[in-house]
């Protein structure tokens, strides 16, 4: 970049992925400075605003994971306020942490995606076990908003069932229940329309939250071995998710490739994981693009769509 602009990266906060989010905010915030950038982080618990205006701050770096981060709450914020950031806008980041949401969306533009009901408080136990019935086991229970994999389960029967849906509404009222799709699991990562190597993901067991986050629990195969029919599904779809729901910047759409090599789209992640084991970072590397150059490229970006909208970048008018 020709001018590195004054950055505050946003991280924290107070949703179930606040631990996720505090590495993923040191480890940008630490690339950042080692690229020769002015930047400091915030931990997003309080008045933030007044300090990105102390600061005199020219983009917001998000690296804030789950509820209010990844929701559109605050892009609608700093676009109220006139500060650029990284990633995708409110509208785009509030249809990609409705879990249920994206799926009608894909639905609706021929996009491929288990099958699924939504739950909510008043479902009898009796109404939801017929439900399931009809999708067929086994499983997928998981909440409607939250990523991580937090309080994800696959199920095999209707205690197991039971079970996880009790569970999942210790945290949220509502229960997203989708077909689980036997076969390969990949990421995509995509960046402006661009998409990066695949990686495939194995671990021992399903992968949880322990296995996405503790080193040496699963095995990371960037760039698997693909036929080449199922490797132009996969990109094609990761990239018709990307534009489907309207992303920008980076984001990380996440799939499981079935036996005969039918890419299915779980979600899509508008603020992906930037920690020593996330999966962007892996394609990046892949592609060529080390870290603290894709979190430069992602500022750059930030200054680039401000400037198409006629923005500013700390006070005076944005500029690529």
């Amino acid at each position: 970049m020709k001018h590195k602009p004054k950055t505050a990266v946003l991280y924290g906060g107070n949703s179930r992925e606040r631990q996720i989010s505090c590495r993923s905010g040191i480890a940008v915030l630490d690339a950042l400075k080692g690229r020769g950038f002015n930047a400091i982080g915030i931990d997003v618990r309080e008045d933030f605003i007044a300090v990105l205006q102390d600061f005199k701050v020219d983009v917001a770096f998000l690296a804030l994971h789950g509820s209010f981060g990844e929701d559109g709450q605050i892009q609608t914020i700093l676009d109220e306020a006139g500060i650029a950031y990284t990633g995708s806008g409110p509208e785009a980041s509030r249809i990609a942490m409705d879990k249920p949401a994206t799926k009608r969306l894909l639905m609706a533009n021929n996009i491929p995606t288990p099958e699924f009901f939504v739950t909510g408080l008043t479902a009898t136990e009796d109404a939801i076990a017929d439900a399931a019935e009809t999708l067929g086991y086994p499983l997928v229970v998981k909440p409607p908003a939250d990523g991580s994999s937090l309080g994800v389960s696959i199920v095999q029967n209707v205690r197991e069932l039971a079970t996880a849906v009790t569970d999942v509404r210790k945290h949220t009222p509502a229960v997203l229940i989708e077909r689980y799709i036997a076969g390969r699991e990949l990421t995509v990562g995509v960046f402006n329309d661009r998409a990066l190597p695949p990686i495939e993901i194995r671990c021992p067991g399903f992968y949880d939250f322990n296995a996405k986050y503790n080193a040496g629990r699963t095995q990371y195969i960037v760039n698997p071995s693909l036929n080449e029919v199922a490797a132009r599904a996969v990109e094609e779809v990761a990239r018709g998710t990307y534009m489907c729901v309207g992303c920008a910047g980076a984001a990380r759409v996440d799939i499981r490739l079935d036996d005969s090599s039918l890419p299915y789209v779980l979600e899509v992640n508008t603020i992906p994981g930037l920690t020593a084991t996330s999966l962007l970072p892996k394609a990046a590397k892949a592609a060529g693009i080390g870290f603290g150059e894709l979190c430069e490229m992602m500022i750059e970006d930030a200054v680039e769509r401000a400037a198409a909208r006629g923005g500013t970048i700390g006070g005076k008018k944005a500029s690529a």
